[in-house]
């Protein structure tokens, strides 16, 4: 095993040996990190001349010479700053969150249900329920022009940066093996504006053509149910790599069609499991649609059943990559 410290935030970190030289994520600071290379001796060049005549092996270096502590002795070392970094934490009031484990409190049919019913997802949802609902009352008594008008499109902006980023930060930690939405975290606009940037290449990328398909053409033809397929396969896959790997080259076509095949069949399971929700989801939309309006108490429900439906997807996702980490090899 490899022990080395977050460049960011000084975090201890251990991984396998195997890891060493490729890129990862800090599970505390989120910053993207290079894995140190495991300590090997270096090559000894001998020469005659300008020539290079032998290479041979050095031989290993004499650690008493050094005055370098033994194996045992490294490893108290670093037990006692990590004990001096939790009484410095301890004293800041900060408690560091223990990772996830991955284990289910129920089965999982339902355990999946209730993803969102962490307090901190509770409260979040709740506010992404109710500032739309507050924001359509008030805009049906006051007439959306000038300052207010600004006013309430910056808010809508706003709330929707960030349910934006905190869904990706739902499908993060559900990666890392998270059962509950994750606790409540402030974040700048910059930061929701980057994370949203990378939202949007995907919206666009593998989304956005089946729409306009939709939207243009009113029909579903040949060419709607191939930008359909193509949307179901990329979308899903799409959304993951960016969250987990926070770069847009994990857009890349070919990284996607390779990292479908190396969990090809979990992959068509999750995709399954995706369509009968999003069927359930378009059932549900279209209740007291008859008129083709329905009253608010209505349009209420189906806020809260598409948002709290909206949390469980973003969980079944990065569900997905934690139980399939291994074969597709991100890194994490």
């Amino acid at each position: 095993m490899l022990e080395f410290r977050c460049p960011n935030c000084s975090q201890w970190l251990v991984v396998r040996e195997d890891r060493a030289g490729r890129m990862s994520r800090c599970p505390r600071c989120k910053a993207e990190i290079a894995i140190p290379q495991a300590s090997a001796p270096e090559p000894v060049v001998e020469t005659a001349g300008d020539e290079l005549t032998l290479i041979t092996p050095a031989k290993p270096l004499d650690k008493a010479m050094l005055d370098l502590p033994d194996e045992q002795e490294l490893r108290d070392r670093i037990a006692e700053h990590r004990h001096e970094e939790e009484r410095l934490l301890t004293s800041l009031g900060i408690q560091r969150k223990p990772p996830h484990t991955g284990q289910r409190r129920f089965a999982w049919p339902i355990d999946i249900l209730l993803y969102p019913t962490s307090a901190s997802g509770l409260i979040v949802m709740a506010v992404l329920i109710g500032a739309p609902l507050a924001l359509a009352l008030i805009q049906s008594f006051l007439p959306m022009v000038g300052r207010i008008g600004f006013v309430f499109f910056l808010a809508s902006v706003i709330l929707g940066l960030y349910a934006a980023w905190y869904l990706a930060e739902c499908v993060y930690d559900s990666a890392l093996g998270g059962t509950r939405a994750p606790e409540f975290v402030g974040v700048g606009l910059g930061d929701m504006w980057s994370r949203v940037v990378y939202l949007l290449a995907v919206y666009f990328l593998y989304l956005l053509p089946t729409i306009l398909c939709a939207m243009l053409a009113q029909r579903a033809d040949a060419i709607f149910w191939g930008l359909a397929a193509y949307s179901l396969v990329f979308f899903p896959i799409g959304l993951l790599a960016m969250v987990v790997n926070d770069s847009i080259s994990a857009l890349n076509p070919v990284f996607l069609v390779v990292s479908i095949f190396r969990a090809f069949f979990p992959y068509v399971g999750l995709l399954l499991v995706l369509v009968i929700l999003g069927a359930l989801y378009w059932f549900a939309s279209q209740i007291g649609l008859d008129d083709g309006s329905r009253p608010f108490w209505l349009e209420a429900v189906g806020l809260v059943a598409s948002m709290y439906g909206t949390f469980v997807l973003a969980h079944v996702l990065g569900r997905f990559y934690w139980r399939n980490a291994d074969r597709l090899d991100w890194g994490l």
